[in-house]
């Protein structure tokens, strides 16, 4: 996994490198972004690990370079999120305050066919390979005392998308997007171990600024 990692930084590095320069080459874009969180747990009673899913939303950071008119490479990267806290009821006076919470990072890196039908618009479709980090704690959750928290969760993907930029100004303007992914993640702890192949959908909303070129 650390060798997939170290190989999306230094194709993204040399394709940077690489690129041709013309007018809009550079577009980066902030914003936010909901997926779908692939997790795991360890049953110490019984000794084995088991896989679930669970929404996630954060925020996202995106870049295009347009290395022609039509083609564009594209990178992102993306820290996700998700907390619940619960409350005791009338029938558990003075519980803990359970709670649970959890976190993520991912990258991507794809290439986009691009097509212009209009001076202000862009549409972008095209695949790409992600790979994803996640885990996830629990603290007296549902009333049992105590903490726990999972080892990393490592998720790797095949993932494309699809969307539009609309221009708002001369250099910024606003862009969504959809997303669908096919995977393995794999989970390990205590010796056991757990892999399965998630199927989900995500997207994201930005304000993306073009930073030109020459």
């Amino acid at each position: 996994m650390k060798r997939l990692a170290s190989s999306l930084a230094l194709l993204t590095a040399l394709s940077l490198a690489s690129a041709p320069a013309h007018a809009e080459t550079i577009v980066v874009g902030l914003g936010l972004s909901h997926s779908v969180a692939d997790l795991a747990t360890y049953d110490a009673g019984t000794g084995y690990s088991s896989a679930y899913d669970h929404s996630e939303l954060g925020g996202r950071f995106e870049y295009w370079n347009f290395m022609k008119e039509n083609y564009a490479l594209n990178f992102n990267f993306n820290a996700g999120f998700f907390s619940e806290t619960q409350k005791p009821g009338a029938a558990a006076p003075g519980g803990p305050e359970g709670k649970y919470s959890q976190s993520s990072w991912s990258v991507r890196l794809g290439g986009d066919r691009v097509w212009k039908p209009l001076p202000n618009v862009k549409y972008f479709i095209g695949p790409g390979v992600e790979y994803w980090v996640g885990k996830a704690k629990f603290e007296d959750l549902g009333g049992a005392v105590g903490t726990y928290e999972t080892k990393n969760i490592v998720r790797t993907s095949l993932h494309g998308h699809c969307g539009a930029m609309l221009a708002m100004g001369d250099n910024w303007g606003i862009s969504g997007q959809l997303g669908h992914r096919i995977g393995l993640a794999s989970y390990k702890e205590a010796g056991s171990k757990t892999s399965w192949m998630p199927s989900s959908i995500d997207g994201a909303f930005l304000v993306y600024f073009n930073l030109g070129g020459k």
